[in-house]
């Protein structure tokens, strides 16, 4: 764990080195792993939210997972900090003067002050799960939507959608899921006998087919609307270098969704490597939510410095979640 501490100081200090050359990149890279992180972390707050709220046997099944993942809430503030540090150069309404409530609301200090409010609001909700599980969750929608709003739908100027927070969520909680099931599949926090595997399997699908139906409603109403402003979002994606990354995500989706489903989706070797694959695709739609309104031409610079971002956070995170499983052992 030592050596993953020092690893992720060194990969922090290599990343603010780099914000001192190509602070755009830097902003970039670092909002698509603080979006991917913050998606495992809220996704485990969602879990513990949803769970009391529900009848099953899926509660001893998700709550150790659950619990650890979200023990990780204390660092959303921490990974969105570099993004704050490079507002100017990643967000377009940063240096331009708004009249009337969208000048108020798209002004450096209130983003500010709205990402610390978020922040906070997530360590209530850390502390309400699972006593207070309805009227958190009515909360948990409303700040995740905002967020939503904030982080990343504000990237690209005229582009609106009133389901684009909805799209964070269905990504929440299919990260949440997997992340839960490959606790218990990996670090055995709880015995996982074959009928817990297969309400496993019938979560994850169900999840994923919940992610797939919200994006074509957006792509839907959005493609029938037909208005400039709005298709713009989809159809910088659907070329060159990030139409193959839309196609890939879109191919590997379908994929974990159609294995799950399938006959043999309930044993434990094709649970673990679906959940690694929905993880892994998080960090895909990451980065294919925050890059392209900033790099429309994919820029290769900006894709190399965003995945090494992700691995920073990914080893923080990691390291975290190690220290407190060892520390949730010595206790017992």
């Amino acid at each position: 764990m030592k050596r993953l501490a020092a690893a992720f100081v060194i990969g922090a200090g290599a990343v603010a080195l780099l914000g001192l050359w190509q602070p755009t990149w830097v902003g970039a890279g670092t909002l698509a792993a603080a979006i991917n992180g913050s998606n495992i972390v809220l996704g485990c707050l969602l879990l513990a939210l949803l769970t009391p709220l529900v009848s099953g046997r899926w509660h001893v099944l998700l709550a150790p997972g659950s619990r650890l993942g979200r023990s990780a809430v204390v660092w959303l503030l921490p990974m969105l900090l570099p993004v704050l540090f490079a507002m100017a150069w990643v967000y377009p309404w940063f240096a331009v003067e708004g009249s009337g409530f969208r000048g108020v609301w798209l002004s450096p200090w209130f983003f500010v002050l709205r990402t610390v409010l978020y922040a906070g609001v997530a360590l209530i909700l850390q502390r309400w799960a699972p006593r207070r599980c309805g009227p958190g969750l009515i909360v948990y929608a409303l700040v995740a939507s905002l967020a939503a709003v904030d982080w990343l739908m504000s990237l690209q100027p005229g582009f609106a959608s009133s389901i684009f927070g909805l799209l964070l969520i269905a990504r929440q909680l299919l990260e949440g899921l997997a992340f839960a099931g490959l606790c218990v599949l990996c670090w055995n926090l709880v015995p996982l006998p074959a009928p817990q595997c297969q309400v496993l399997r019938g979560l994850l699908v169900s999840a994923l087919a919940f992610w797939a139906y919200v994006h074509f409603m957006q792509y839907l109403i959005i493609w029938s609307v037909n208005l400039a402003h709005e298709t713009q979002w989809y159809r910088v994606r659907e070329v060159g270098a990030w139409g193959g990354v839309s196609a890939v995500l879109v191919a590997g989706q379908l994929a974990c969704l159609l294995a799950l489903a399938s006959p043999w989706g309930g044993r434990p070797r094709v649970l673990v490597w679906g959940c690694v694959a929905i993880l892994l695709l998080g960090t895909l739609e990451s980065i294919w939510l925050s890059l392209p309104a900033l790099f429309p031409d994919a820029s290769l610079g900006a894709g190399v410095v965003a995945l090494f971002c992700q691995g920073v956070y990914g080893i923080g995170l990691w390291t975290w979640w190690q220290w407190r499983w060892q520390r949730r052992l010595h206790e017992t």
